[in-house]
């Protein structure tokens, strides 16, 4: 929650993967010792002390055999990978636990000779992990780049209860909570029963996918400039208590047609999140070499997703380059001003996906 507000700060259309980070940060916490591991896991949100490296191990390990579990209703794929400089040590431990833990392909190549080729093959990679819908994550490597994880989640559903083509028309929404700014955009309608809320300054409704394991949580401020108070109030807490206070409610939905695409750097927002030994030379990552000079010099971060009548398509990659040194009346929910938006598993959690229209 923590990594949405500091992106939210920035007022503009903001889409990530909180799955896709975690995964990511937790892979190098199993690598990391001492001041960068701490960091790390109070970062990620693990506030107890005596939590190990093991403990992250064991919990991605049942996460990612939930995940894996097929379903007819949906598409939910996530890959991991990790490359190495040809000649670069990386100790066995650690190719093990990635192996083990976060089922990641292990590769050698060569960073120096042929960095157009490793390019290539890292953009490969994330373009058919995400069916094609990221087709590029990076476009340069640091000369003295020798290790880089790759995380990648691409999500595809369709609503549990389908928009009508036919009653999708143009219709106002306020870009920025403005008249000024105001547009006309292809507005999806659907009168149909789905879990609701109304709580003081806000609404809530979950939009289920078929099969109703993974869902989309729209949040929209009664006002049209009341995005940035409502964000304010996010967190663990929140959502929880909101989920028990949700009621089946017949409903009257407005909602756009959206298509959103997020690239970030997210270098200063971890630094932000109090990880900053992991930047810095000599970042004490003993469990993944024995070279003391390795540090982490760049997090790449890619998010998009689609919203129409048929459902949600949605994909993420983040890149991490190492280097050296019940009512009586229909209630309306009329998506026509800024909002925010989660796609989570309704079983055990998971915030796959995360985000906030401000304009379209």
């Amino acid at each position: 929650m923590n990594v949405y507000k500091l992106l939210a700060k920035e007022e503009k259309n903001t889409f990530f993967s909180p799955f896709s980070l975690s995964t990511a940060l937790a892979m190098v916490f199993c690598g990391s010792e001492n001041e960068t591991a701490k960091e790390i896991r109070l970062a990620i949100g693990y506030n107890v002390e005596n939590i190990t490296g093991d403990n992250i191990k064991s919990g991605f390990q049942q996460l990612l055999s939930t995940l894996e579990k097929a379903s007819d209703n949906y598409v939910l794929n996530y890959a991991n990978s990790l490359l190495s400089q040809k000649g670069f040590a990386v100790k066995e431990e650690y190719k093990l636990v990635l192996r083990e833990s976060f089922r990641a392909l292990l590769m050698e190549m060569d960073f120096v000779g042929e960095s157009e080729k490793v390019i290539n093959h890292i953009n490969e990679w994330v373009k058919n992990k995400t069916n094609h819908m990221i087709p590029q994550l990076v476009d340069f490597l640091d000369p003295s780049t020798v290790m880089v994880i790759l995380n990648a989640v691409y999500f595809k559903g369709t609503w549990s209860h389908k928009f009508n083509e036919k009653l999708t028309f143009r219709q106002n929404f306020y870009n920025k909570g403005t008249e000024s700014s105001m547009k006309l955009v292809d507005m999806m309608h659907i009168k149909e029963s789905f879990l609701y809320s109304e709580k003081g300054s806000f609404k809530a409704l979950q939009l289920p996918y078929h099969g109703e394991e993974i869902a989309m949580l729209l949040l929209l401020p009664n006002s049209r400039n009341g995005l940035k108070e409502l964000e304010k109030q996010l967190s663990a807490d929140f959502f929880k208590d909101l989920k028990c206070e949700m009621l089946l409610t017949e409903v009257d939905v407005a909602l756009p047609k959206f298509r959103l695409e997020y690239s970030k750097s997210m270098k200063e927002i971890f630094q932000e999140l109090g990880i900053r030994r992991l930047f810095e030379c000599g970042a004490e990552l003993g469990g993944i070499s024995d070279y003391k000079e390795l540090m982490v010099s760049e997090v790449i971060h890619k998010a998009v997703i689609i919203v129409n009548e048929e459902g949600t398509e949605a994909a993420a990659a983040t890149f991490v380059g190492f280097m050296r040194c019940s009512l009586t009346f229909n209630p309306e929910f009329i998506v026509d001003h800024p909002f925010a938006f989660v796609i989570y598993n309704t079983k055990c959690d998971l915030i796959i996906f995360m985000g906030k229209v401000e304009e379209l």
